[in-house]
This record gives structure tokens, sequence and C-alpha cells, in this order.
């Protein structure tokens, strides 16, 4: 009776071990509050975050992402520019180095509170993406507080790539 207690308190301490690891370093759940990312995702859905997956790779254009704001709560995002990229938003179209971005994602309802901008007018200097910095904008860009709001967010503040969907269940995915 005693080995076989001792051996079920070996394996949940293995287990509750293995979990902090995978929490503390690969993945980490997150719930999404709030409409800034309709349709992709929704309020109340909860996604997984490859916490790791920028260690081994760079983040790239339509990434969507988790990160730390300067606010109380993480966001998610998607990644519109990456340094070394002029961004501006004309008549709500965005242009990536002088290219319009085919963004079928992009909910426009009604005119948003910043629908043209450039990257001067976020507080960058010059007309390019610096090292280390992304521009951020939600799907839904009427409602979304990104970066037209609170400027380019840093490569350090970035927790991880959103790559699952798991609830609700009938609605899971993978990749954004």
């Amino acid at each position: 009776m005693i080995k076989e207690i001792r051996e079920w308190a070996v394996a949940i301490i293995i287990a509750i071990v293995v979990i902090v690891v995978i929490r503390m370093f690969l993945f980490v759940s997150f719930s999404v509050d709030g409409l800034s990312m309709d349709p992709t995702l929704e309020d109340g859905d909860r996604v997984v975050v490859n916490k790791f997956i920028y260690d081994i790779s760079d983040v790239e254009r339509d990434d969507v992402i988790v990160f730390n704001s300067n606010e109380e709560s993480a966001y998610v995002k998607r990644v519109i520019g990456v340094p070394g990229d002029t961004v501006e938003m004309v008549d709500r179209t965005v242009y990536v180095n002088g290219e319009p971005l085919q963004e079928d994602y992009v909910v426009h309802q009604g005119e948003s509170y910043m629908d043209n901008f450039t990257l001067s007018e976020l507080g960058v200097e010059g007309d390019v993406i610096p090292e280390g910095q992304y521009l951020v904008l939600g799907d839904n860009r009427p409602v979304s507080r990104d970066s037209r709001d609170f400027g380019l967010i840093t490569e350090d503040s970035i927790i991880g790539e959103v790559q699952l969907r798991f609830w609700p269940l009938n609605e899971i995915a993978i990749d954004f």
C-alpha cells in the first residue's frame, strides 16, 4: 500500500513539474477579452500562445501575437509592420512599403477613430519602423486599441504567437 502511494505521489509531482515547465517556457493559454480581433478571434475565445517560437524564428507580418501592454492586461493583435518597413493607412487601406495589404480579415463598420495615419503621426522618427519594434493593428479597426493609439510595440513585450484556438470547441482553429 505504501509503495503504491509513493508511486502515485512521484507521478503527481512529475506531472506538476512538466506542467510548470510547459507553462513557463513553452505554451500558455490566453483568453481573448474584447472585440478588437473580430471576426478572427471573438470575445471569450481561448487560445494557446507559443512562447518560444520567436526564440527560433523572427516575428513576421500577419502573425497574430499576444504582448504585454503598459496597461493592466496583455493584448492580442496582428503584426502589420516589422523593422525596416514603411507603413501608412490611407482611406482605410494599409500600405506596407508602398504596396496595399490584402486584408480580408478586417472589419470596417463605419469610421474608426483614426482611419489614416503615417509612422511619424505614431511617434516614429524617420519613415521606417526601427529594429526591435513592430506595428500592430486589431482586425476590428473601428474598436481596436492598437498601434494607432499607443504606438509601436517592442520585441521585449511580445509573449508569443497565437497558434491554436481551442474554445469554443465548435470553432477550433490552427494558425490565423
